[in-house]
């Protein structure tokens, strides 16, 4: 059975994860104000990730700005593992923030949408190391157990 199901690698699952951590701030969020709801669990993961998607944006702009004011070449993401990382890790933070900073618990889509935009912003600089290192973290050699 294992060979139908390939397992997930770290992108996939931040993927997973952003998507989970909007949906849940939107379920959250709308049942403070309206009751126990479902329907605001979609509006939460696509602002979520919507917020991702224009933090790693920015981040690549930023970083390729740099790059060509000190004379490099553009980079170019391939891989993405960075900015994806960085997005569940901020959206993720950012809602527990909200829930720290607000009495009510509201807004919790707005956290999770402005940690994920400041999450992947920061991971797209990083983001041509954070492949490497995920490869050497899997790498199976035989000298350990």
């Amino acid at each position: 059975m294992k060979r139908f199901i390939p397992r997930l690698d770290a992108k996939e699952k931040s993927f997973h994860g952003l998507l989970a951590v909007g949906g849940l701030a939107g379920i959250i969020e709308g049942s403070i104000r309206y009751g126990f709801t479902l329907h605001t669990a979609f509006p939460g993961m696509l602002l979520t990730l919507l917020g991702a998607f224009l933090g790693g944006f920015t981040g690549f702009f930023l970083k390729d700005c740099f790059r060509a004011w000190r004379g490099l070449k553009p980079y170019r993401g391939v891989n993405n593992d960075g900015w994806m990382l960085g997005g569940f890790l901020g959206s993720f933070a950012g809602a527990l923030f909200q829930v720290a900073a607000s009495a009510d618990g509201a807004n919790l889509v707005i956290g999770s949408i402005a940690g994920a935009f400041l999450g992947a912003a920061c991971g797209a600089l990083p983001d041509e190391f954070v492949t490497p290192i995920l490869g050497r973290m899997t790498e199976k050699t035989s000298d350990r157990p």
